[in-house]
């Protein structure tokens, strides 16, 4: 496996996408440049199961799955209960 350092193919690409970017305004570039380092951050952070579990833990809709589930377990087996008793 070559090395980026050492590939000809990575170098030429890099040249055609700068002469590509060279032909747009400074401001468009800025944004095209900066969603490629947020999307390859996220391609870092995909492979790491501490980084995913901790944007999980930061996602309102987990918590609030997390306290639904635990709040009509108890819920459902009550009102179960209390038919049961009814029935009866």
């Amino acid at each position: 496996m070559n090395t980026i350092k050492n590939s000809e193919e990575i170098k030429i690409l890099y040249d055609e996408l700068w002469n590509k970017l060279q032909k747009h305004d400074e401001i468009y570039v800025k944004k095209i440049l900066n969603n490629c380092l947020v999307k390859l951050d996220k391609a870092q952070s995909k492979d790491s199961i501490p980084d995913m579990l901790k944007s999980l833990f930061k996602k309102p809709m987990f918590w609030i799955g997390l306290i639904s589930v635990i709040v009509m377990v108890p819920i459902i087996f009550t009102l179960f209960i209390w038919i049961s008793l009814l029935i009866e």
